[in-house]
């Protein structure tokens, strides 16, 4: 049967049935947050706010409300998300939405004038009302707890960049993803984005290993195009290049390289192809651990919502380690029958993302192995 849950069920039928249409599954959860969030008498103390004699004398119930140490404050920071025409991006401005740590803070999502414009019918070639086959991604996104779909060649999409703080650059198709590490350069010189801080970047593994195959045969170029591998790696020295421009650059970035991206985004827009829906809802069930390490390393595949976390998680921290660095992240499992059981994507009963300590562990320095004394003989196998 298909899903039951609708991006806003107090909206018209019509609009329900247009989220249905578009497999949504996770809007549900966005509009029960933003419903809660709205039903806070007073928003929560912020931790960077407090200074150490105030924290010492506050109650208990007090510091039951103190929110995690992060460099988003949602009363001041925006945060622009480029490339939601994919999945990931989709995913991580979910996350924004409703991650603790993030919560609140003003998400512009960044979509190409073509998301807006109407076109023919396909299905009906004598119908006069235009089709706007994106519309029901828009409204899902804009459902969610203060995020809003700006169209770039208008001024309020203008207007967004003089007041961003950080932004995500998530793009899965190489060619988009280099398109916007270089508007993102041109606005920067430009004098557009003042106030910027942060910006993370989705790569993809393989980069800087393209002359040995798996990743040769990957990189293969075709008639048309092809090589995309290159480009993600063009696009990632074109941001280093950007950070290091001179010294008095005020703002600093993170890539994340994925392997191939699997799982289902807040949209769950399948495409037309079910059989690969299918194999992205058993992979979000199955696939719910991540390693991280960086440089370019690993060989596999990536869950979306497990990326959206970590570049979320990329931008929150307050860790030095992670300043102009690059990391790898790849999906691990499958998980115990335990952690599988009760989960059905298809029925809008997903796997919770990976926790942000999670993410500060497999981030946090790998011990070393002991080294065997001098003179030990070897081991001998079994």
């Amino acid at each position: 049967s298909p899903p039951t849950n609708t991006c806003n069920p107090t909206r018209t039928s019509s609009r329900k049935m247009a989220c249905v249409a578009s497999g949504s599954t996770a809007c549900a959860a966005s509009q029960s947050h933003r419903l809660s969030s709205r039903s806070r008498v007073a928003p929560a103390l912020s931790a960077t706010t407090l200074t150490s004699s105030a924290a010492a004398a506050a109650t208990p119930a007090s510091r039951h409300r103190l929110q995690p140490r992060a460099l988003i404050d949602p009363s001041k920071d925006v945060i622009l998300v480029a490339g939601a025409k994919e999945r990931t991006a989709q995913t991580v401005a979910q996350q924004l939405s409703v991650n603790e740590r993030s919560a609140g803070v003003q998400v512009r999502v960044a979509l190409p004038a073509a998301c807006f414009i109407g076109i023919t019918n396909p299905r009906d070639c004598m119908a006069k009302e235009l089709c706007y086959p994106d519309q029901p991604m828009i409204d899902c996104l804009t459902d969610m707890d203060a995020v809003e779909c700006l169209d770039v060649s208008k001024k309020d999409y203008q207007t967004a960049l003089g007041a961003t703080t950080g932004a995500i650059l998530a793009s899965e198709y190489a060619p988009s993803l280099l398109e916007s590490v270089r508007e993102l350069q041109q606005n920067i010189k430009a004098g557009k984005m003042p106030k910027l801080k942060r910006v993370v970047l989705m790569s993809h593994i393989g980069v800087t290993r393209r002359a040995v195959d798996p990743w040769r045969f990957m990189n293969r170029r075709v008639k048309g195009g092809g090589a995309p591998l290159d480009r993600w790696w063009e696009a990632e020295e074109e941001l280093r290049a950007a950070a290091t421009a001179s010294e008095d650059v005020g703002w600093t970035y993170t890539i994340v390289r994925v392997g191939d991206l699997r799982g289902n985004g807040p949209t769950s827009v399948t495409y037309g192809d079910a059989m690969l829906t299918l194999v992205d809802n058993a992979f979000d069930v199955r696939m719910q651990d991540i390693e991280i390490l960086p440089g370019d390393e690993f060989q596999g595949f990536t869950k979306r919502l497990s990326v959206a976390v970590v570049m979320l998680r990329m931008l929150t921290t307050q860790s030095f380690r992670v300043i102009n660095k690059e990391f790898s992240v790849i999906s691990t499992g499958p998980v115990d029958r335990e952690r599988r059981m009760g989960w059905d994507v298809a029925k809008g009963r997903s796997p919770p993302p990976i926790s942000d300590r999670t993410v500060d562990e497999e981030l946090a320095p790998k011990e070393e192995e002991e080294a065997a004394p001098e003179g030990a003989p070897a081991p001998v196998p079994t």
